[in-house]
């Protein structure tokens, strides 16, 4: 299943100058000239400044694995704007990759900061059965949760706080899916754009995020989920399972029953997913995947918490600061217990400081791809993907181009612009790409 992410990132400072300071490290392979700060990059994803934060967008990848390849070279483009600017000014702007910070239009106390995934999706079967996926959306904190504190108290997922309606176009309406009709590809296909997200450091909280959320938009797809029972008052309930720290998690159901929360995942959803992949021919990764899923779940169904604080984000945070705060991170001893606590998470969410990849080293942190996985990723597009043909484009045609789009060019023209669309995903061989930079020089 084609997918990706977009991570935007915290800062506190200087946005514009992250941007233009990446921009002189040779890794933008198109910027349109229109002033607003945005840009492809040479891995085919996306670059740009949005609501005063730093966000960067995967290109289209063809599996779980693939996408947290490339989140991490997100993290890494991050990083790189950082040093640029230092370089360039002395100064240092931290970028945290967070759920939850300070609202910098000081009009409330908080303000939400993006990670959102996107899913190819068949359009009539999705649209059907959107409401299949809100009660999975609401429970699957307690597996792929970031964790963090809301006014002093630890939460297993910081963003619960912030949805008010379950379906919306529009992002100021907090909602859990984006019902923006943008898919970025051919007309029978639609976007699953789930913006109701975290960022996480954890490469096994990215992955199990990622996996079993493809996996069960396929099985409702493939007819292998048709029914859950609906849960009440979704988004209230899913506050209240993030504040839950015990593990007892229930949910009410819209007929007056309770249902423990392991139990609706199990029963529901990882039940369907099991038929999906009797039904095909499954990768290693996706073994590996429903493997740990169902491990975790059954961990979690029994209170065995301990065993996944290497893993599990929400859970890492907790055991570090709990147990590991004056010896973890570097922390003002003038500051009070609920500064410092808060201090420890940005301090582990910022991309530009050491200590994630400390506690890495120090084998606190389960990881699960090569480096070379990520360097890779960080300079060239999947291979044979549209990211390739974008980027082949944009540097073929950089001094020509009016702009371009994950699915569109445009050429300058004496009466307007003619958009050139791309929207096949899949098969862009360098014959392929040839052929069609070929046909694009003989219309222009």
């Amino acid at each position: 299943m084609w997918q990706g992410a977009e991570q935007e990132f915290a800062l506190n400072t200087n946005p514009l100058g992250l941007f233009r300071a990446l921009n002189g490290k040779n890794v933008f392979v198109f910027r349109p000239e229109d002033n607003i700060p945005r840009a492809f990059l040479m891995n085919g994803g996306q670059c740009y400044i949005h609501s005063n934060l730093f966000e960067v967008c995967t290109p289209e990848c063809r599996t779980p694995v693939e996408v947290l390849a490339y989140e991490k070279a997100s993290e890494a483009y991050a990083r790189l704007a950082s040093w640029a600017l230092e370089d360039e000014t002395g100064e240092r702007v931290h970028l945290y990759k967070t759920s939850i910070a300070t609202d910098p239009k000081e009009e409330v106390k908080y303000s939400t900061v993006g990670s959102h995934e996107n899913y190819q999706v068949e359009r009539k079967t999705y649209e059907k059965n959107l409401n299949l996926l809100i009660p999975y959306l609401m429970l699957r904190p307690v597996f792929c949760g970031a964790g963090g504190y809301v006014d002093g108290s630890y939460m297993i997922s910081p963003r619960a706080i912030f949805p008010k309606v379950l379906f919306s176009e529009v992002s100021t309406d907090w909602p859990i899916i984006s019902t923006r009709d943008e898919s970025h590809s051919e007309e029978q296909y639609s976007r699953a754009h789930i913006v109701h997200g975290e960022g996480a450091r954890s490469e096994y909280t990215i992955l199990l995020k990622h996996s079993i959320t493809s996996y069960l938009l396929q099985a409702m797809t493939a007819g292998y989920v048709r029914k859950v029972p609906e849960i009440e008052n979704p988004i209230s309930q899913g506050l209240m399972i993030s504040r839950n720290l015990s593990g007892d998690w229930k949910v009410r159901l819209m007929d007056g029953s309770q249902i423990g929360v392991i139990d609706y995942l199990k029963t529901y959803y990882l039940e369907g997913i099991e038929k999906l992949f009797e039904a095909r021919e499954p990768q290693e990764h996706d073994l590996f995947a429903l493997n740990e899923f169902k491990r975790v779940l059954d961990k979690l169904e029994n209170g065995l918490f301990g065993s996944l604080d290497d893993e599990l984000e929400w859970v890492i945070k907790q055991k570090l600061i709990d147990k590991g705060l004056p010896e973890t991170f570097s922390i003002d001893a003038e500051l009070s217990e609920k500064d410092a606590k808060n201090a420890a998470i940005h301090q582990y969410m910022a991309v530009t400081d050491p200590l994630y990849d400390e506690l890495v080293e120090a084998g606190k942190i389960r990881t699960l791809l090569e480096e070379m996985e990520v360097q890779r990723a960080f300079m060239k597009p999947p291979l044979e993907s549209r990211g390739e043909l974008r980027v082949a484009i944009s540097r073929h045609f950089r001094e020509r181009m009016k702009t371009i789009s994950w699915s569109y060019m445009k050429l300058p023209s004496k009466i307007h612009y003619y958009p050139i669309e791309f929207n096949e995903l899949e098969g862009w061989t360098q014959e392929r790409i040839d052929e069609k930079i070929k046909e694009i020089e003989a219309f222009y």
